[in-house]
């Protein structure tokens, strides 16, 4: 895909939010007492972070997962207006993925809504290209 939008052209149009949400990010403890925690809002989206440890117990995909949402593969649970991330991760990982999720999220969104597609085949295409863009 040619004319991919950029990481800093991405950030420069939402920076305020996503460096409102990385700083309180990076202010949280590594290892929480909380199960889930509202950090805040991106836009419309509730940016809420998880106890890795407890929410791994409940749901085994999230042995391997950082970050999720609605349209996620196995995340359909999530409501529809949340992005979820683990606790502890440095800050520039916290915002790589919350980045990832945000744009990952509008294009399956729009692919299986707007598109008809199915929920495998956009997840493989809308990952493969925010992971072309550097999420």
């Amino acid at each position: 895909m040619k004319n991919l939008v950029s990481f800093k052209t991405f950030e420069s149009k939402s920076g305020n939010q996503i460096e409102f949400l990385t700083q309180k990010y990076s202010e949280l403890p590594i290892e929480p007492d909380f199960d889930f925690f509202l950090l805040g809002k991106y836009h419309d989206l509730s940016v809420k972070i998880l106890n890795p440890k407890i929410i791994s117990l409940k749901k085994q995909e999230w042995n391997f997962y950082k970050g999720s949402h609605h349209w996620g593969k196995k995340t359909t649970y999530i409501p529809e207006k949340e992005i979820w991330i683990v606790s502890g991760l440095k800050p520039k990982n916290f915002r790589r993925i919350l980045n990832h999720e945000i744009i990952e999220r509008e294009m399956m969104r729009a692919l299986e809504e707007e598109k008809g597609m199915d929920k495998e085949t956009a997840w493989n295409q809308a990952h493969f290209y925010v992971k072309e863009l550097g999420f």
